[in-house]
């Protein structure tokens, strides 16, 4: 078994004496931490153990917009594309300020062939960052101008 099993495992309600079904309570540093833990995986192209990861934290706070925006970033990833969108969309719900959530989501949409609402996120990222600070902001001006030029050049 790998730490990050471990870990989840450790978390897991039978583990800790409650009733099957009932998410862990962990402390907010814990929470943090496996969030970390499950950036780490996702960068390492570990998927499935990043999925598990966030899985497991939607689980434990089904109102973390963090937790819900990252389970969708794996599942697009994995090609899950309607899964993805559920969890960015309640992402956005739950913060309509965060940026990456409406970039991917943007990029979900856009493979689902759902170009004005993939055009709209991509410009509301853009709204909310408007000095491009953020490195996805780049990423979300780069996909919406080449969606645009698409657009135009489909129209001539």
């Amino acid at each position: 078994m790998n730490e990050g099993q471990q870990t989840i495992s450790t978390l897991s309600p039978d583990k800790a004496g409650a009733a099957p079904g009932t998410p862990p309570v962990i402390t907010q540093s814990q929470f943090k931490q496996l969030g970390q833990l499950g950036v780490l995986y996702l960068q390492q192209g570990l998927l499935s153990k990043a999925r598990l990861v966030f899985e497991k934290l939607v689980e434990i706070d089904p109102q973390s917009s963090d937790a819900h925006s990252a389970l969708g970033a794996v599942l697009i990833r994995q090609r899950e594309d309607n899964k993805a969108l559920t969890h960015l969309n309640r992402a956005i719900e739950l913060d309509s300020h965060e940026i990456s959530s409406y970039i991917n989501r943007g990029e979900v949409r856009l493979r689902l062939n759902q170009i004005e609402p993939a055009l709209e996120d991509l410009k509301r990222a853009l709204e909310l960052d408007p000095e491009i600070k953020d490195p996805a902001t780049r990423r979300a001006r780069a996909m919406l101008l080449g969606i645009q030029e698409t657009l135009k050049r489909a129209s001539h």
